[in-house]
């Protein structure tokens, strides 16, 4: 971090001075002891990209409790003008999911490259991904890209197909229920998988392939550019649209193969014999030529509509004469500069079969991806599809490329498929010899001949050509390929369950067991009784084969493809998930397609706050049973990842929530009408729209509310240990040893998914209103813009989300305390002191230099503090501030403070909101490894349960800041004023 230039404002105060397209400088309050963890992450340079957003009003603020997060700092606040500024998911709160390194994504030009290696170029990255709705894969660019250390456990998940991932435990991947987080799936599960694994990346070289002397030797060629100007105005055209010289690492270069390839197959070039004018005409289905079309724009050039038009067909063979109709769809583009490139590439103009041309030369040359690109244009044209024979419909046909020729052109028909032969042997893929056979007689009297190329049908040559090769430009081959690819590994996997089957039977024999027992202990689906009497009495001649129970290719691709449609994705299940030990970085991307998904490995992959419960209980009345407690507690309460809540509810249901928050649960028997003066915005965050919520957000939410959830989040039951600010304690009603409930949770996967939906969005409305980041991370858009009212609506529905959440854990928490102490809850007195939320974005008023304004304030990871007098505070709560409550980790300590006028001078109403991570999640496991942290706890008088122990290891208390430090810079600040210190007796986590 030595470009951070620090500029010391007071013992707690750190400015970073304005300087390039900085529009405020960035603050960080933190004490010169602290500066130095915080400065080794990269959170400062976080605050400073924040400096950069539209309308920031005075600064880009960071708390004491700083630390990385996604696009802003956790422990970040802002504030942007309503007019002029923007709001942004990345300053509400986000979470990262990520990926092992060696993680191999798929790029759209279908190479492979890991996730890890594209940490230097990822900007330019253009990766496969689909678009769900539309049932098909797409394009998408990246926004941002992600190395850290891992926070949430990792995971190694095993198909049916024998394809693995590594990914942490909070990693969505595409599932039929939507997208899920790993650690919510188990065996049995089904996944999307894309099972096309393309080429691994290989730099081209800087070889030219087309200059301008080849331009002029091949317009002299159509008798074109003799005279006149038509050589400097090709030139010209070529090079505004930077296409010359054209050379093999040149980025427009893949357009162009998959366009030659398309060319050599179902396209044509022309040159009108009169003025030398070129142009290329590509026929196929419209979906198909909708592609081509694109990457035509992409090059620059203009493309025609698409025509349509019924042809009538009489072709004459050997056997009979044939006549027909066919619906014909094409599109031209009129232009020599275009005809022109491609000819000089090495495309044939005018008939094909009746000249000679062969593969480009150049082509032998270009890295494997290159020849990938331009061989599945051309197959997509013409090799024939993917097709299982046979009576059990288990094998493929060998797939087969024809070629017509007239009589006088098949020895070239014959080295040009030789040519496309040697190709595929660079990709394991075998061919056998090349046939041909007279086709039809033409309106000229000319003989025509159809030349085949076929290749083998071996497994391992069609996982090579399918697998490693595909179709471009054609969508129905392509997923049938994806398929087939599928269909060939599940059928690989059951020929070794049954080879290995064979072979125990074989050794159980030769130890004398008997071959009833035999038979008993290893049949199974696809290991019957007559197939081990055959390896035991009538040996193999052939290695085994798939059984009569195993799947016709129909039968899988019905299956597989279930709701699926030509995506290309196949529904694969899982057969192992295992946490494994992982001492790596993770990597993740951001994506810009709304989806917000891409292809890894082959799979298809892509808010909170804290309330404060004060009861009439002592310390002497809870501690003796305080284990009896959390236990009724982790009972009550669901936690854990993927936990999901009680209470069923229809759409219309959870709309209510959306809109009512904390009123919902109170009208629905959770709780008391007296916590809602006593929650921030009293429980209900106006103007919510649920018609701003993805389904996809419903469907993450609904099962979900009513839960703690995992991470940081939990349920601490505690005591007041110290006061510092009597008269503010008395005005909370907090009382020394007094017994003090914590709960520390937000919106679930509900505002996650909200977040993920709109960063997609923002991607786009970055580009729409001209808005220019140092990170993709900020993406955003005008408070004021459709985008900008948008996501506010769905954010305060995530907000609503969370405070029923939180509400309805108070309602069971009650019921725990009044089962364990065995008193009523009146007579417990389980109140709630204050619940404010850590994650939001709100319209406020506030004054700066001098000028009263209305700002959007982002808090992300931190807390309102408005002071005493404030209208938006609770009246009981006016003489002395709005509370605050700032957790601190399970070993030590957490504080209550009250918010201060400096808040309202310095930060826009705002303080802390916790201790802040000084370790990451994987940091934190590996330090606990061989601790019994529970033990530990316990033996200082603390007792806590965790869905897992590798919940509770991550959360040890050294992965924390030390709160007390925090909370004293702020009250040195004077943003916030201590009141009271809250010690931890027990504890549930996720």
């Amino acid at each position: 971090m030595s470009e951070i230039k620090l500029k010391k404002l007071a013992d707690y105060l750190w400015e970073i001075p304005q300087e390039g397209n900085m529009l405020a400088p960035a603050r960080i309050y933190a004490t010169e002891k602290m500066l130095k963890d915080i400065l080794a992450d990269n959170a400062p340079q976080q605050a400073v990209n924040v400096a950069h957003l539209p309308g920031i009003v005075g600064y880009s603020l960071a708390m004491p409790d700083i630390h990385w997060g996604y696009g802003f700092p956790i422990g970040g606040v802002a504030a942007f003008d309503v007019n002029s500024g923007v709001i942004s998911p990345g300053g509400v709160g986000y979470d990262i999911n990520c990926l092992a390194g060696d993680t191999r994504v798929l790029s759209a030009h279908g190479y492979t490259r890991t996730i890890a290696e594209m940490e230097i170029d990822w900007q330019s990255a253009n990766l496969r991904c689909q678009a769900f709705n539309a049932n098909h894969d797409a394009e998408t660019k990246v926004m941002g890209y992600l190395k850290r250390w891992p926070n949430t456990p990792v995971y190694r998940l095993t198909t049916d197909t024998g394809d693995e991932i590594i990914a942490t435990a909070d990693h969505p991947f595409w599932t039929p229920d939507g997208m899920i987080e790993l650690r919510r799936l188990k065996a049995g599960d089904r996944v999307a998988r894309y099972p096309f694994e393309g080429v691994p990346y290989e730099s081209p070289d800087d070889k030219t392939l087309v200059d301008e002397a080849d331009i002029a030797r091949v317009l002299a060629l159509h008798n074109k550019g003799v005279s006149g100007n038509a050589l400097a105005q090709i030139l010209n055209q070529l090079k505004e649209r930077q296409l010359l010289p054209l050379r093999m690492n040149s980025p427009q270069l893949p357009y162009w193969l998959k366009i030659l390839g398309y060319v050599f197959g179902d396209g044509t070039i022309y040159f009108n014999g009169g003025d030398g004018k070129g142009t290329t005409w590509f026929y196929g289905e419209p979906e198909d030529l909708e592609t081509i079309r694109a990457d035509v724009v992409a090059l620059g050039f203009t493309p025609s509509r698409i025509y349509s038009r019924e042809r009538h067909h009489r072709i004459t063979t050997t056997y009979d004469e044939y006549e027909f109709k066919r619906r014909e769809h094409a599109f031209k583009v009129v232009g020599s500069s275009f005809a022109i490139l491609l000819a000089a590439l090495g495309a044939p103009a005018g008939n094909k079969a009746a000249q000679n041309y062969s593969v480009p030369s150049w082509l032998f040359e270009a890295p494997l991806w290159q020849q990938r690109l331009f061989l599945a244009a051309f197959f997509g044209a013409e090799l024939s599809s993917p097709r299982a024979f046979d009576e059990h419909n288990y094998n493929f046909t060998p797939p087969v490329l024809s070629l017509n020729k007239r009589e006088s052109y098949l020895e070239g028909g014959r080295t040009f498929l030789e040519g496309i032969s040697r190709l595929l042997d660079g990709f394991g893929v075998k061919t056998n010899t090349i046939s041909h056979r007279r086709e039809q007689t033409n309106k000229d009297g000319s003989i025509s001949y159809r030349l085949r190329l076929i290749l083998s049908s071996q497994t391992e040559c069609l996982l090579y050509l399918w697998g490693r090769i595909g179709f471009e430009y054609n969508r129905k081959r392509r997923a049938l390929a994806n398929v087939a690819v599928a269909y060939l590994k599940s059928k690989a996997g059951i020929v070794k369950i049954r080879e290995k089957a064979a072979g125990a039977a074989v050794a159980l024999q030769a130890e004398g067991v008997a071959p009833q027992e035999i038979y008993e202990s290893l049949a199974s689906t696809h290991v019957n009784r007559r197939f081990l009497e055959r390896s035991l009495y009538e040996g193999r001649a052939t290695s085994a084969r798939v059984g009569e129970s195993f799947m016709t290719f129909d039968e899988y691709r019905n299956e597989a493809t279930l709701a699926l449609g030509e995506s290309g994705m196949v529904w694969s299940r899982i057969i192992r998930l295992e946490e494994i030990p992982f001492n790596e970085e993770v990597y993740d991307f951001t994506v810009a397609h709304p989806d917000h998904n891409f292809v890894a490995n082959g799979f298809v992959v892509s808010n909170c706050g804290v309330r404060l419960m004060a009861s009439s209980l002592t310390r002497d009345e809870v501690e003796p049973k305080i284990q009896e407690l959390v236990k009724a507690l982790f009972h009550h309460v669901p936690t854990g990842v993927g936990s999901k809540g009680n209470v069923k509810l229809a759409q219309k249901e959870l709309e209510e929530v959306m809109t009512k928050g904390a009123k919902w649960a109170i009208k629905n028997g959770y709780g008391d009408k007296d916590d809602l003066e006593f929650i921030e915005e009293n429980g209900q965050m106006d103007d919510a729209d649920p018609n701003k919520v993805s389904k996809k957000a419903s469907e993450r939410g609904r099962p979900q509310l009513g839960t703690l959830g995992s991470g940081n989040h939990f349920l601490e039951v505690g005591y007041v240990a110290q006061i510092f600010n009597a008269r503010a304690a008395e005005a909370l009603g907090l009382f020394k040893d007094q017994i003090t409930v914590i709960i520390h949770c937000g919106s679930r996967g509900f505002g996650h998914q909200v977040c993920e939906d709109y960063i997609g969005v923002m991607d786009k409305a970055v580009h729409k209103y001209g808005i220019t980041l140092p990170d993709r991370q900020l993406c955003c858009a005008p408070v004021s813009s459709p985008e900008g009212q948008s996501y506010l609506g769905a954010m305060r529905c995530a907000i609503n989300f969370a405070f029923a959440n939180r509400q309805m854990i108070a309602h069971w928490t009650r019921e725990a305390f009044s089962k364990v102490i065995n008193k009523a809850p009146k007579y417990i007195g389980l109140r709630t002191v204050y619940e404010v939320a850590h994650n939001i974005a709100k319209m406020e008023e506030h004054v700066f230099e001098g000028k009263q304004m209305t700002v959007c304030v982002h808090r992300k990871g931190a807390t309102r503090a408005f002071p005493a007098g404030h209208p938006h505070i609770p009246e009981a709560y006016q003489e002395i501030g709005q509370p605050v409550l700032i957790p601190g980790d399970m070993g030590r300590y957490s504080y209550v403070l009250i918010g201060a006028e400096g808040a309202m001078e310095q930060t826009f109403g705002s303080t802390c909101h916790g201790a802040g991570r000084a370790m990451s999640r994987h940091k934190a496991k590996k330090t606990a490894q061989g601790r019994n942290i529970n033990r530990e706890l316990l033996e200082k008088g603390i007792y806590v349960m965790g869905a897992s122990k590798g919940t509770i290891d991550e959360e040890i208390p050294e992965a924390y800041k030390d709160v007390s430090e925090v909370v004293d810079t702020c009250h040195l600040a004077g943003i916030s004023r201590k009141v009271a210190q809250l010690r931890p007796l027990g504890c549930i986590k996720g």
